[in-house]
């Protein structure tokens, strides 16, 4: 009888460790994708919302509205294998969630700040918002990749970038920008990772 307890007692102590080790493994967080190339996990349309929460009232684009451009990042992201959703994040971090209110002007369609150095210098001026996000695109394939480019070079600063030479965000610091203090990649992560918290809307069926 003895021998039967102790067995059980035994059992119960391997089932208890296998079930907590089980319960932190589940709770251990999720490691962070910081890689500039890969795929969109965000909609446009949580993009949107995001930004409109946390601009409500200025935001100050031309000829797009914020829906037209999330999707625009989603696209041409995808089309050169670049992280689409968090192209926008930095594109929120350098327009101030499209505030704007630096050197860049709204009309410039640059939401990444190509060619801008400070004291007053605009940068890059694009034809269009498809030209600027397409710029911005290529800008970030060419830090983070040897890859050809899918589709026709608009970035006009490409060829100056060493190839491959910033594979994650936060490698992106004193590189794209630079900035004195915090790291330039490490807070669009953190806009990236606000926005992920956005809910997803689900289409009403029609009647």
């Amino acid at each position: 009888m003895k021998k039967v307890f102790s067995l059980m007692i035994a059992f119960l102590l391997i089932t208890s460790s296998l079930l907590s080790t089980a319960s932190i493994v589940e709770a251990a967080p999720k490691k962070q994708n910081r890689a500039i190339m890969g795929v969109s996990a965000l909609t446009p349309q949580q993009m949107a919302d995001y930004v409109k929460k946390k601009n409500p009232r200025d935001v100050r684009l031309a000829k797009t509205s914020v829906e037209d451009l999330a999707k625009l990042f989603v696209i041409i992201g995808a089309k050169e294998g670049v992280r689409g959703d968090v192209a926008f994040a930095q594109a929120l971090k350098e327009t101030g969630y499209f505030r704007y209110g630096g050197d860049v002007l709204p009309k410039q369609h640059n939401y990444s700040g190509i060619g801008t150095t400070g004291n007053g210098v605009k940068g890059h001026f694009f034809r269009s918002p498809q030209q600027g996000v397409t710029a911005q695109i290529q800008h970030l394939k060419a830090y983070a990749s040897n890859d050809a480019l899918n589709t026709k070079q608009v970035d006009p600063r490409f060829h100056l970038v060493k190839r491959g030479s910033a594979k994650t965000w936060p490698s992106l610091h004193q590189k794209w920008a630079m900035q004195p203090k915090g790291n330039y990649g490490t807070e669009i992560l953190s806009i990236y990772q606000e926005m992920s918290k956005t809910p997803k809307r689900v289409a009403k069926a029609k009647r």
